[in-house]
């Protein structure tokens, strides 16, 4: 059974981007930058920001991909599955406008789980990124559709991995 959820962080889009690279939670094969690097990715999103004079409000969207302790999945599988994800992410402007997701796939728990980290200033014309309910409505609809296609479970909504009814704020 797979969830995303969205993440709501103060930390600076470089602290967000070192902890989903540490050394300790994954390993090199589970980090890609989809249209930017993991060596430069810091740089390559802070550059992008002083490029359009972006540099206030929300800096970045961070997304969890998690599967549950008992499903049957390989790290590698689930970061195949976050890089699919992030292939059909909204766009800032119009589809043509990737906004260079980029997914760490970590190990170090009892459950596998991709960060997915995206640039809210894209640099092809530097629009924000605009994201809203629905679009996460439509991401855990894609995720959901990818574990059915895989045989993984499909949670149950307002449900946890453990069956139990989410508290709604």
């Amino acid at each position: 059974m797979a969830v995303i959820k969205a993440v709501s962080s103060k930390v600076s889009i470089g602290q967000a981007l070192d902890y989903v690279m540490k050394q300790e939670k994954t390993e090199s094969k589970l980090i890609t930058g989809l249209g930017c690097e993991a060596e430069t990715v810091k740089e390559e999103m802070q550059a992008t920001k002083e490029l359009w004079g972006k540099l206030d409000g929300r800096t970045y969207k961070h997304f969890v991909h998690s599967y549950h302790k008992s499903e049957q999945i390989t790290p590698e599988q689930a970061h195949r599955n976050g890089n699919r994800t992030c292939e059909r992410l909204p766009k800032a402007h119009g589809p043509s406008v990737p906004e260079s997701p980029f997914i760490a796939t970590h190990t170090d728990r009892g459950h596998i789980h991709s960060h997915i980290i995206v640039n809210s200033v894209s640099y092809e014309d530097g629009h924000k990124l605009q994201w809203s309910k629905a679009d996460l409505q439509d991401l855990k609809d894609r995720c959901n559709e990818q574990s059915r296609q895989q045989g993984l479970h499909v949670p149950e909504k307002w449900k946890t991995f453990m069956g139990k009814r989410e508290r709604i704020l």
